[in-house]
């Protein structure tokens, strides 16, 4: 299975990091000031990538407070068939909190080309440094 697997070390509190990805005030300030997301287990949400040329939707599939947040990720207007998953963990250290994000099921999409659509999405993850955001916003709001 081809999985997207990234983490940071944030100096802050679990409490500090999960309000800015279990929230839509929160998650404006790193992923996407325009993200629309209803945040409970069902709850949609749509937001525009980085570059603004892609529209992604989808849909709360789990919620652990304080530990666990998986969502579908879907490409809209695009061949995708099947969204794929996303998933943000939590874990306590001594100087704070580990964010680990896994990003998996690419060769579920339902396209001939997803080992160049996961390319591209490992080549993202970095480019838009969006858990670089989510570190400089959390560590900010502590001071």
């Amino acid at each position: 299975m081809k999985n997207i697997e990234r983490f940071i070390d944030i100096k802050a509190s679990v409490s500090e990091v999960w309000q800015l990805i279990s929230t839509q005030e929160g998650m404006r300030q790193w992923i996407d000031p325009g993200i629309q997301i209803d945040m409970r287990v069902g709850g949609k949400y749509r937001l525009k990538d980085p570059e603004e040329n892609q529209v992604i939707c989808g849909e709360i599939l789990e919620i652990i407070p304080l530990q666990i947040i998986t969502l579908s990720w879907y490409e809209v207007d695009s061949d995708w068939v099947h969204p794929t998953p996303v998933t943000f963990r939590l874990e306590e250290r001594s100087n704070g909190v580990r964010v680990h994000v896994t990003h998996a099921g690419f060769e579920k999409i339902g396209k001939r080309a997803w080992k160049h659509t996961f390319y591209e999405y490992q080549q993202g993850w970095s480019r838009h440094h969006l858990l670089e955001n989510l570190k400089g916003r959390a560590e900010g709001a502590e001071g």
